[in-house]
């Protein structure tokens, strides 16, 4: 599974293997280019980063998946609860 999140001046492709691993592709401006590696594990509808594809806090280590609405959701709301609603800078668009 291959999702995205754009922003300004970044874009973010995670993708996910079959066999655990998954790989953040991070892109932006002046041709930046830096891919982290990590591992997950799906619990239902969630996804558990057990090692973080990422050096910073930007993207949590536990997701949404909402297949039907093509995303993967980032933000949690006060209550501890996903929230569902795309927003810039709140989900990844499954590809």
């Amino acid at each position: 599974m291959t999702a995205t999140l754009k922003d300004d001046l970044y874009y973010y492709t995670l993708v996910f293997r079959e066999n655990g691993t998954c790989e953040n592709q991070v892109s932006g401006i002046f041709g930046f280019h830096e891919v982290f590696h990590g591992k997950y594990k799906f619990q239902a509808d969630t996804i558990i980063f057990t090692k973080k594809p990422y050096d910073n806090n930007f993207i949590p280590d536990t997701l949404l998946i909402d297949r039907k609405e093509k995303a993967i959701f980032i933000n949690k709301e006060k209550q501890g609860n996903f929230s569902t609603k795309k927003e810039w800078l709140n989900y990844f668009e499954i590809q």
